[in-house]
């Protein structure tokens, strides 16, 4: 192939974490030196970098190579020159269709020094095998990578790119993590709001005209990175999933939580959302920024959807707390125009489905309100008057929950030992098969990938299990604590979503009987701590 003297030589450059183990010689400097002094030797001295630093090469939507083969399309390219055939790409498939037909169709001369391809030479013999080698080799680097970063969230270390928004990573140990003084007050704050009954929406809207940076724009202005014309022109426009994000977020109780996305191959580096029965949670590994109290309260905010009542612009207080005992659904409010009744409450599933699918489980919001008003005051005034027996019996409840809690968590614990006891002896009999030649490679690499599949799930539920039981143990008399919150209120006049989201979990509502001639209806309220009184 005869180089056109007006068109230029691209030297192109491509590192990846994958790379990182091969040191200085596969960094970019090195890279375009060795690209440079070669073009030099040649007798390219019209040369144009092109440098993609930080992506891996089974993906070919890298912006520098696309950059590339624009310039190429567009008659701006006669030379391409790579210090290897795997700095190309790692997918022999693709890295096969540029080599030996995109380049030459395009008239455009090939060159991968140390691997001694020059396609104005002729066709090199080894160059298809090197591809296969190549993709061979990131796929064996990427199963090492997805090992070793496992070792270290089973190890409680953080692996991350960035810390999570109110974290940092510490200067002495970048697998730890330590509380960000700039940011944990806004994280503070949201979780306040959000256990108070402050909707996502609204605790938006309140940074937003605080100029509160949201954590995008923060990350760009502490490291340069995400630059995105709407963090730049936009940087205090937070939102609600924002938001939700942080409120789920476990690792503000002190939690590290891995493994909750994944890739489809080494290949489509797509992240998928991993069950969360296979996250990876390791605990008490860092500075807790929200205890655990705020954070279950704060939850009921960050699992809701709410739409608001559009004649008043407000939320009715009961929603989010209100459930569903035949399927566990939320109860969804409807407004009327009766003089006697302002809106009612009905399962979800029943409005939208029909009753094939639920039943009504319908009350009024007068009704409801005057239940879960006279039952505040009952117990708040027990308080107040009988306090030792109530506490009495609230505490005899809890050591009853927690002792079938830590016995349910026991059976299971043995049950999971055996079926990894039994896994192992599975493992040592097909190994055996396989050395006697009863069964092939395939079929033993097959099983053994199956089997060890399932042991780590077992292994994961193991250590949850006996945090469970360590939780189970080490919880305290709760008791005092809500008899110290529902006093304040033996004098309650009327109620809203500070008071109800302060006090209660969820309420129960069941279908309406008839019994002796009467119409009656089981409501449970389920409070904070305590659970139903």
């Amino acid at each position: 192939m005869i180089q056109q003297q007006s068109k230029a030589a691209a030297l192109y450059c491509r590192f990846s974490r994958d790379d990182l183990m091969q040191g200085d010689s596969a960094s970019i400097q090195t890279q375009k030196s060795m690209l440079m002094q070669f073009a030099k030797q040649n007798g390219l001295y019209d040369t144009v970098f092109y440098v993609d630093d930080g992506f891996t090469g089974t993906n070919f939507e890298r912006p520098d190579f696309q950059k590339l083969i624009d310039d190429i399309q567009t008659g701006k390219i006669g030379t391409v020159i790579t210090k290897d055939l795997s700095r190309l790409g790692r997918n022999y498939l693709q890295t096969g269709f540029y080599t030996e037909c995109f380049f030459p169709d395009n008239q455009v001369r090939y060159i991968a020094i140390n691997d001694n391809v020059d396609t104005a030479k002729g066709e090199n013999e080894f160059a298809p095998f090197r591809n296969i080698m190549n993709e061979w080799y990131a796929r064996d680097n990427s199963r090492k990578v997805k090992s070793a970063y496992r070792t270290k969230a089973i190890k409680g270390e953080f692996t991350g790119t960035f810390a999570p928004y109110g974290y940092k990573k510490d200067p002495n140990d970048k697998h730890k993590l330590i509380i960000d003084e700039e940011t944990v007050s806004t994280v503070i704050k949201i979780y306040e709001l959000a256990a108070s009954g402050v909707t996502l929406f609204r605790i938006a809207a309140y940074l937003k005209n605080q100029n509160t940076l949201k954590p995008r724009a923060y990350m760009l202005q502490k490291t340069g990175r995400y630059v995105s014309e709407k963090y730049l022109k936009y940087p205090y426009d937070w939102t609600s999933e924002t938001i939700r994000e942080i409120l789920i977020n476990q690792e503000y109780l002190e939690h590290l939580v891995c493994n909750k996305n994944t890739t489809k191959s080494f290949k489509d580096r797509k992240l998928i959302a991993v069950p969360k029965d296979q996250w990876i949670i390791t605990r008490n590994t860092h500075e807790p920024i929200i205890d655990e109290e705020t954070f279950n309260k704060a939850q009921k905010m960050a699992l809701l959807k709410r739409k608001p009542v559009k004649e008043t612009g407000t939320h009715q207080i009961f929603i989010g707390l209100l459930r569903c005992p035949t399927c566990g659904m939320t109860l969804s409010y409807n407004k009327r125009h009766d003089r006697y009744v302002t809106g009612s409450y009905a399962c979800s599933t029943y409005r939208r489905y029909g009753k094939k699918y639920c039943s009504m489980h319908y009350i009024t919001y007068e009704n409801l309100y005057d239940v879960v008003l006279k039952d505040i005051r009952k117990h708040a005034n027990s308080v107040i008057i009988e306090p030792e027996r109530l506490l009495k019996q609230l505490t005899e409840q809890s050591s009853l929950k927690n002792k079938k809690q830590i016995a349910q968590a026991e059976r299971e614990i043995g049950k999971t030992q055996k079926r990894i006891t039994e896994l192992d002896n599975i493992v040592k009999r097909i190994y055996e098969d396989n050395i006697s030649g009863k069964i092939s490679d395939e079929r033993f690499n097959v099983l053994l990938k199956d089997y060890e599949k399932e042991q780590t799930v077992l292994r994961g539920n193991l250590i949850k299990d006996k945090q469970n039981i360590n939780d189970f143990s080490e919880i305290k008399d709760n008791s005092g604590r809500f008899a110290e919150i529902i006093k304040k209120y033996c004098d309650i006049q009327e109620l809203d979503e500070k008071i109800l989201n302060e006090l209660i979990d969820k309420i129960v509502i069941h279908e309406r009987e008839i019994q002796n001639g009467e119409r009656t209806q089981k409501i449970e309220i389920y409070y904070n701590f305590v659970g139903i009184i």
